[in-house]
């Protein structure tokens, strides 16, 4: 979404509480594939030579991400420069709709170390016994 700045001629992003709505994606993918890579923010920061305060800025959208240092990022991540912009423009044209929310918790419990461990474990589960323990699962949840 654009807005109009002080200056009737200039066009300016839309941002929340002076972060701008791309600096906070670009942090969640960072923070995303570090956590799947299981880098701490202290390993990452020394890998591109910044300190990890300065990666947990970052990862909120607190302090952008010079080009240069993205692009370190993304070599140490393992991941294309195109991976923290992929689908920017797509998203945040997308209503907010329940299954857009679902969707993005489940992204974010993946990428925490709980999620990583639960993927982990499940897939030393043979395939014939993966439904029987999602139905145990469901069990439990529907107890609470």
């Amino acid at each position: 979404m654009l807005q109009k700045s002080s200056n009737a001629t200039d066009i300016v992003p839309d941002k929340t509480a002076d972060q701008h709505i791309v600096d906070i994606e670009i942090g969640k993918r960072v923070k995303k594939r570090r956590l799947q890579l299981r880098l701490s923010q202290t390993a990452l920061g020394a890998a591109v030579g910044v300190s990890f305060q300065q990666v947990q800025k970052y990862e909120r959208g607190t302090n952008r991400v010079s080009a240069s240092t993205l692009y370190e990022m993304a070599m140490v991540l393992q991941v294309p420069i195109t991976h923290f912009f992929d689908g920017l423009s797509k998203s945040q044209q997308t209503p907010d709709c329940e299954l857009t929310k679902k969707a993005a918790a489940r992204e974010e419990f993946v990428a925490t170390g709980e999620g990583q461990r639960l993927v982990d474990a499940f897939l030393t589960i043979p395939k014939k016994m993966r439904p029987k323990f999602v139905s145990l699962l469901a069990t439990f949840s529907s107890d609470v």
